[in-house]
């Protein structure tokens, strides 16, 4: 299926099965202690993403990704993670940006969620 740049996303998308696209929430922090180039862009609404986004995050939420692309644009050759609450939006995100030729995206497994609690057990708490 071939998607226009700025069409809108399909209804019919699923999200990806693919566990290539996917990053651990463990890679993403050793990225983050490492001081690694990236993009973080959180897909999940600007309301979630003001209560615990992630520091340095942009937010772009998934029903606005199609009008929003020109802001990705600068991104399109280097890294960038997406991240949700669970995963689901940031892999229908991914998969939409690989589609429109970001080739270095990744979705962060199991989304906000997953990282609170990486965090936490990091932590010790």
């Amino acid at each position: 299926m071939s998607v226009q740049r700025n069409s809108p996303l399909p209804h019919q998308f699923e999200p990806l099965n693919n566990s290539a696209w996917e990053v651990t929430t463990s890679c993403v922090a050793r990225l983050i202690d490492r001081g690694e180039e990236f993009l973080l862009v959180d897909c999940r609404t600007k309301e979630e993403w003001e209560a615990d986004g992630l520091q340095d995050a942009l937010n772009l939420p998934l029903q606005q990704c199609s009008t929003r692309m020109h802001e990705l644009e600068a991104h399109r050759t280097r890294p960038i993670v997406t991240y949700c609450r669970t995963g689901r939006r940031s892999a229908i995100v991914t998969k939409y940006l690989h589609m429109s030729g970001f080739l270095h995206v990744r979705s962060m497994a199991g989304g906000i969620e997953a990282w609170l609690e990486h965090s936490s057990s990091k932590s010790g708490h």
